[in-house]
């Protein structure tokens, strides 16, 4: 491993693939976190280290550029840096390389250490033991912006009602039992599939992450397409934002 980077190799299979071919979009956001665990794991202080301290990590915001989605069959690489920590938050950064070393994805990161009881964050450098685990690999931003936060309007602005319903059953959940944040991708595209986009043309996710789904629960996805952007909201009991993304095509 170098010192700039951790990295991670994929394969594309057939089962990680959309009706176009190419590598789902929720599975890149599961690859670019597969490799922070190892990057985390790289630094000393992945889930279990944490778990030590009583802590967690959450995940607050995460933009993804797509150049070129691998695509059944590819092999492909994700590499990722830490920049540090800024009192609360990590920021961790992705670049996905192709086969022949061109960069073909990045992504941009901010995460929080949080108690894993009540899930309320933690300042790392306060924690005896783990400040001097905080380490900048490569002070390098993809983007050269950290991932932006964004604003999710109140469920009375929007003239019509939810696209699609989305259920947090048993195949949605993960080890904690809440739903994986991945599979908010996923319902994003099913969101823009129903409201007449092609998912497939996605070139650019940022999503932000405001509230945890739990087993059971029914979340209704709003789709605002009035500006270049589109927009895509997850509510869960009428006003209770759950997420927020935004998409280019």
């Amino acid at each position: 491993m170098s010192s700039l980077y951790s990295e991670v190799k994929f394969y594309v299979k057939g089962t990680d693939c959309g009706a176009n071919s190419k590598l789902a979009p929720s599975v890149l956001f599961g690859d670019m976190q597969e490799c922070a665990d190892t990057g985390a794991q790289d630094l000393g202080f992945d889930r279990y280290v944490i778990k030590e301290f009583n802590a967690c990590w959450i995940l607050l915001r995460m933009r993804v550029h797509v150049i070129d989605m691998p695509k059944w069959r590819d092999s492909f690489s994700v590499r990722t840096w830490s920049t540090g920590c800024d009192k609360f938050f990590f920021d961790r950064e992705f670049e996905a390389l192709d086969s022949e070393g061109n960069v073909v994805a990045q992504g941009s990161s901010i995460w929080i250490m949080a108690d894993i009881v009540n899930h309320r964050p933690i300042i790392p450098a306060k924690v005896e033991g783990f400040a001097e685990k905080i380490t900048v690999q490569n002070s390098r931003l993809v983007f050269d912006e950290k991932c932006p936060k964004l604003k999710a309007p109140s469920i009375d602005e929007f003239e019509v009602g939810p696209v699609v319903s989305k259920f947090a059953d048993y195949s949605e959940l993960d080890w904690n039992n809440h739903v994986n944040n991945t599979r908010y991708i996923a319902w994003i595209c099913d969101a823009l599939y129903k409201a007449g986009f092609n998912p497939g043309d996605i070139k650019d996710i940022t999503i932000n992450y405001i509230s945890e789904v739990k087993e059971g629960e029914k979340i209704d996805l709003y789709v605002d397409s009035s500006n270049e952007h589109i927009k895509v909201y997850g509510y869960r009991d009428g006003n209770n934002n759950i997420f927020a993304a935004e998409i280019i095509l």
